[in-house]
């Protein structure tokens, strides 16, 4: 049955705050919501202080409005009241002088949001920015490239949901403070089944428990890091 565009709502999402997409009754899945268990695994019972958490959200909104106050209206000089750590403030003129290099233009805006139906499942995701012929989603986590393959997961888990919602090109954007990397992402067949079992994963929250999730993602990531094809992984449960 064709989905109908009239089905789809945008409601504020009661947990979030945020204008959210509705498909009647169902509300759109976000990569959030479909990587929190790679999060609880990678994190096990490590408790990081609330304060920490909140510099750093703290940190992470000075970065993003800059850069999209900078491409929205051209001002580089949003940020220089802010209380920031040092390394957001390297991480924000390094990406400032990327998007001055680069100079790309038809930037349609920022925070835009968008949702789409893939396999019968309904997505949302928020796009940092948007360009007529792609996207670029920002990072800044403190996070050592290649070097915690949870984390890794959940951003290309992030990008491909955006590819999909967006049907456009995603591109990477991520400033370290002391470099920026600016990678087009690709949505690899293993990614897709990825995701289907982290659908399943959501859906049978309830059902399986902490270790039989853990164990489908251990054994995920054995799989997605040899090449091994996971679709025994898609049927094993």
């Amino acid at each position: 049955m064709q989905k109908r565009e009239e089905d789809i709502k945008i409601l504020m999402s009661p947990d979030s705050g945020l204008l959210w997409p509705y498909y009647k009754d169902q509300k759109a899945l976000s990569s959030s919501t479909l990587t929190k268990i790679l999060k609880e695994i990678e994190y096990g019972d490590k408790q990081i202080p609330d304060f920490i958490l909140q510099i750093a959200a703290n940190n992470g909104k000075i970065f993003h409005q800059t850069i999209q106050s900078f491409l929205e209206t051209g001002d580089d000089k949003s940020y220089l009241s802010s209380k920031i750590s040092p390394k957001t403030l390297e991480k924000i003129k390094e990406s400032l002088t990327f998007f001055k290099e680069k100079n790309f233009d038809k930037f349609l805006g920022s925070e835009s949001l968008h949702h789409c139906f893939y396999n019968e499942n309904f997505f949302g995701s928020y796009i940092d920015l948007e360009f007529e012929d792609f996207a670029i989603e920002l990072k800044t986590n403190n996070v050592v490239i290649d070097k915690s393959p949870m984390s890794m997961l959940a951003f290309r888990i992030q990008l491909l949901i955006q590819h999909l919602c967006t049907k456009k090109q995603i591109y990477l954007l991520w400033s370290t403070g002391s470099g920026v990397f600016f990678n087009k992402f690709e949505a690899k067949k293993e990614l897709f089944e990825i995701l289907e079992i982290l659908i399943k994963i959501v859906k049978n929250k309830d059902i399986y428990s902490f270790e039989v999730k853990k164990n489908i993602i251990e054994n995920l990531l054995e799989a997605y890091s040899d090449g091994e094809s996971l679709q025994r992984l898609l049927t094993k449960r």
